[in-house]
């Protein structure tokens, strides 16, 4: 099925790559308050034009802007941790929106449980991990021994696969982050 409205699609796109793009220079230099808050700007922006896109369309589903600006939409959502109320109110439209085939359910878990976080609430789907020396500890769950079944259930690995691929990436971080440090 064709996309219906490619100039979103390419908004939205853009927007995401701007994302990743200030905070990964905000990561690889995590002490430089300018790029600190360059990243708090950038979504505070972001969260002006993602309500004005929910206002006009509602959830960007697949076939409104196709699979990956939907991704990113929902990417952008998920960093909008400066308006808790704004991402609840994503939480149902872009849950009604997977049931109707038009996101991806495992988005869904990933939203819940940033906004349990915020709430200061255990996770449901053990999508967020702490770090202690450079290893993931993924955070408190209500049903550790249910986990993988349900987010088998929404489309996503189990627990160790992703505890694994965290560490993987954490070793590269931390071994990235250690060969700045000495460069300095």
């Amino acid at each position: 099925m064709p996309i219906a409205d490619k100039q979103l699609q390419k908004k939205i796109i853009k927007m995401a790559k701007t994302d990743q793009e200030v905070r990964n220079l905000a990561m690889n230099d995590s002490q430089n308050k300018k790029l600190i808050k360059k990243v708090y700007e950038t979504d505070c922006q972001n969260i002006i034009t993602l309500k004005k896109i929910i206002n006009k369309h509602g959830w960007p589903t697949f076939d409104l802007v196709g699979k990956r600006a939907s991704k990113s939409f929902w990417l952008l959502v998920q960093h909008s941790d400066n308006d808790l109320k704004f991402q609840k109110q994503c939480l149902g439209l872009l849950t009604a929106a997977a049931k109707r085939g038009q996101a991806q359910l495992k988005y869904v878990a990933y939203l819940t449980d940033r906004i349990r976080m915020a709430d200061g609430k255990k996770l449901k789907f053990g999508t967020h991990y702490l770090t202690n020396d450079g290893e993931p500890i993924i955070r408190p769950v209500i049903n550790p021994r249910g986990l993988d079944k349900l987010r088998k259930e929404y489309g996503m690995d189990t627990v160790v696969e992703q505890t694994v691929r965290l560490k993987k990436q954490c070793a590269k971080f931390f071994k990235d982050a250690k060969l700045r440090a000495n460069k300095k």
